[in-house]
């Protein structure tokens, strides 16, 4: 066992926030695991992001920020740093000169630690115990890795894509004395040598690589969100390799999600339908959010589709828009669609649905691995290939 991780109180300002942020973690949708909650709020979070992003405004996406320095404004930092909202630590601007604190800047997010709600049910899903090798896909501050280094009780391993994050999380790393080997590593591409009791993708691939696949030990446990590019739309794969070494897992709508890797990024948004569009009444009333197993079944048996949050000018109709600038618009009580484009997408979701409830309004699928192929079945007429792109 490593020796647990120790703040002096001189440079521990933010124990009261840390406190209440264990409260309020525990008290997050799914969170149930004070052990993990302990371990969360052990690890300094302020000393390994003393600078970060608070957005402006509430608009979606969020693209203005301002600079926080814990230095300069610890208050309204430690207030970032210990919500339960993601925290933003790079952007892709790069204006010339150094970032100024209190400045307001434009960008998308470049680096950001997961929402705290998200890396709990993380740690709990993958139940991390004394010795357990455990390896942090996208690791960004190392944060994650830190807490389940207090859970393992062992040096973990995080790789990131990302130079400039890990040069600036390592030593940090060190000053807080998380027993945490932080690397530079593209992890779509390749991983560390040995084999891992448990990995945890920290952001979105469209199929799970083989790599992380064949790197798990048997009795492993690999968690990572799988994206068809559709926000909002998020899928928790889990996966267990038996003592055998046989692959079984399951696939589940969630409330929480990782943002996808860099390449394959957001399925992008088509310009507005121009023209009255196709209308049409007494239609499937748009299911509730809450029903993640048909919003995950539709993101992956719908490809290339995604809804428009908050479309202007469509009010509080739920939009739907392909990248072949098909949209529909439907109101939120069923009695009307209107579909643009070659498709009528509106139509396609009510088929969806229909496959969904006759499958029984799965809640999660049952992920199946054979010769390569990686499977999502919800029951009778209800299953997909998880595409390789």
């Amino acid at each position: 066992m490593t020796e647990k991780t120790s703040v002096p109180a001189s440079r521990a300002p933010d124990a009261a926030a840390r406190s209440a942020f264990a409260a309020a973690l525990a008290r997050e949708p799914g969170v149930h695991d004070p052990v993990v909650v302990a371990a969360l709020a052990r690890v300094p979070r302020r000393l390994l992001m003393p600078r970060l992003f608070a957005p402006v405004s509430s608009e979606r996406p969020l693209r203005r920020w301002r600079l926080v320095d814990f230095a300069d404004e610890p208050e309204q930092h430690l207030a970032v740093c210990y919500g339960m909202d993601q925290v933003v630590v790079q952007l892709d601007c790069r204006p010339p000169g150094p970032l100024l604190a209190g400045r307001e800047y434009v960008g998308v997010p470049t680096g950001q630690s997961s929402g705290a709600g998200l890396l709990a049910v993380t740690l709990q899903d993958i139940s991390l115990g004394p010795g357990d090798r455990f390896l942090e896909i996208g690791a960004c501050t190392g944060y994650l890795s830190a807490a389940a280094a207090e859970l393992t009780g062992r040096q973990t391993t995080g790789v990131e894509i990302d130079r400039e994050l890990v040069r600036d999380a390592v030593p940090r790393l060190a000053a807080i004395g998380a027993n945490v080997r932080l690397m530079v590593r593209d992890g779509l591409r390749g991983l560390p040598e040995g084999e891992w009791d448990a990995i945890a993708g920290s952001f979105a691939v469209r199929r799970i690589p083989a790599t992380w696949l064949h790197r798990l030990t048997p009795g492993g446990r690999l968690r990572t969100t799988l994206t068809t590019g559709a926000p909002g739309w998020h899928a928790t794969a889990l996966v267990h390799r038996d003592e055998a070494g046989a692959l079984s897992g399951r696939l589940a709508g969630e409330l929480w999600g990782h943002v996808p890797d860099r390449v394959g990024g957001w399925i992008p948004l088509t310009n507005a339908p121009v023209g009255t569009g196709r209308s049409r009444s007494a239609v499937l009333v748009p299911p509730a959010p809450v029903e993640r197993g048909f919003w995950a079944a539709l993101g992956h048996t719908l490809p290339g589709v995604r809804r428009h949050w908050d479309a202007p000018g469509f009010d509080d109709e739920v939009v739907l828009a392909a990248a072949d600038g098909s949209w529909a618009a439907v109101a939120q009580d069923g009695t009307r669609a209107v579909e643009w484009g070659p498709r009528n997408l509106w139509r396609e979701a009510e088929e969806i649905h229909a496959r969904w409830t006759a499958a029984g309004r799965p809640v999660e699928y049952r992920l199946e691995f054979s010769d390569g192929v990686q499977r999502a079945v919800g029951g009778p007429g209800l299953s997909w290939e998880i595409a390789a792109t």
